[in-house]
């Protein structure tokens, strides 16, 4: 151990020297000098690792344009890594970033913290922007290029936010839908287990690891959010359950935002989403999930062919017995319910038009036929 430390020490410099020309390389390589010279030395759809070797690389003579071009390209990483592990893909990913800044500020409303979001973000994207000119215009003097190329770097080239954000007349719009539903998918995973609102990263994620046991881990003796205790949570058209996910949601919102605004930060996500919450959980979460997450799921959805039943399950808190769970607990109540809504209707004298069309679909997609999927 001592040796490998010593080691560590006397080639630290080495090290950090070869980081750095690493960088450098990578700045040069996002330059316009490169992409114009790999275009003469390439003229077709990809580069090779030859064409690459083929580049001419000067390194700059002096230290202070050298100084320069490490604190540019590193701000440059720093904040591409900031958005990428902003995203729950990420290996790194802490928070959602509307609870994040809801947090650091106090925010109450989630218009608040929307509205900050977007003000981060736009300043760290035109920053980015700022600093890949600035790079092109240091590499452009190194090479003595000034009559042949310019700095210039289209908005569009920016590679940071490209779900979030759109260029329309030269300046950002925000996709607010996309805010939101990265807010809710975050949600789901709180309600789950797999987040938490008490730490930042992962919370469950091992197979067999029990909500109790995770908040030992973490040493959370009253948590936050109450995650669902059987892993099985409904997403259906109506409200049947009490733990169905809409309502999981409204309590999410109340924990973190607050009971004050609750109905008015509802309506924001509504608005935002163009459909209510409901509707949203039940016909567009799983296909945003599934585009999100490009079909390595982490969320299964059962479902009846008609969809009349429909429930999640976090898969790394999958059982053996979770499928007769969903069929004993939740499908035949469901049956029973949807049966029992159907005579009362149909013995109402008073039956109008509409709720015979709705008894009618009900009758059409016989909530039996559920019983299929388990």
């Amino acid at each position: 151990m001592k040796s490998a430390i010593l080691i560590e020490e006397k080639h630290y410099k080495e090290l950090t020297d070869l980081i750095k020309i690493f960088e450098n390389f990578v700045a040069f390589l996002s330059s316009n000098i490169a992409n114009d010279l790999l275009t003469f030395l390439s003229p077709t759809i990809n580069f090779e690792a030859g064409d690459i070797a083929k580049l001419p690389i000067i390194f700059p003579s002096s230290p202070q344009i050298k100084q320069k071009i490490d604190q540019l390209t590193q701000e440059c990483i720093d904040i591409s890594k900031e958005e990428w592990d902003s995203r729950e893909t990420s290996w790194d990913f802490k928070t959602n970033e509307l609870l994040r800044l809801q947090k650091e500020h106090g925010f109450q409303r989630i218009e608040d913290a929307y509205n900050a979001y977007c003000n981060y973000w736009r300043e760290k994207f035109y920053k980015l922007h700022q600093n890949e000119e600035e790079l092109n215009r240091l590499f452009i003097e190194i090479y003595g290029l000034q009559e042949e190329l310019t700095p210039d770097v289209p908005l569009e080239d920016i590679t940071i936010l490209k779900k979030e954000v759109k260029i329309v007349g030269g300046e950002l719009v925000f996709n607010k839908a996309e805010i939101i539903k990265q807010l809710i998918s975050y949600a789901v995973g709180v309600m789950f287990g797999r987040y938490s609102p008490d730490h930042p990263g992962l919370h469950i994620a091992n197979m067999n690891e029990s909500p109790k046991e995770a908040n030992a881990k973490f040493h959370i003796e009253h948590p936050t959010f109450e995650i669902d205790d059987d892993n099985i949570i409904p997403v259906l058209e109506d409200e049947y359950f009490n733990d169905n996910i809409v309502a999981r949601f409204k309590k999410f919102m109340e924990v973190t935002f607050g009971k004050e605004h609750l109905l008015e930060n509802l309506r924001f996500i509504e608005e935002a989403l163009g459909i209510d919450v409901r509707k949203y959980f039940y016909k567009e979460f799983f296909k945003d999930h599934i585009q999100r997450y490009k079909k390595r799921l982490i969320y299964w959805m059962i479902a009846s062919p008609n969809k009349t039943f429909q429930a999640l399950i976090y898969m790394h808190r999958y059982t053996s017995d979770i499928f007769a769970k969903v069929r004993t607990d939740y499908l035949l109540e469901l049956i029973a319910k949807l049966e029992a809504k159907k005579e009362y209707l149909q013995n109402q004298s008073a039956t109008t038009s509409s709720q015979r069309r709705k008894i009618d679909k009900e009758h059409r997609n016989d909530p039996k036929k559920a019983q299929r999927v388990v």
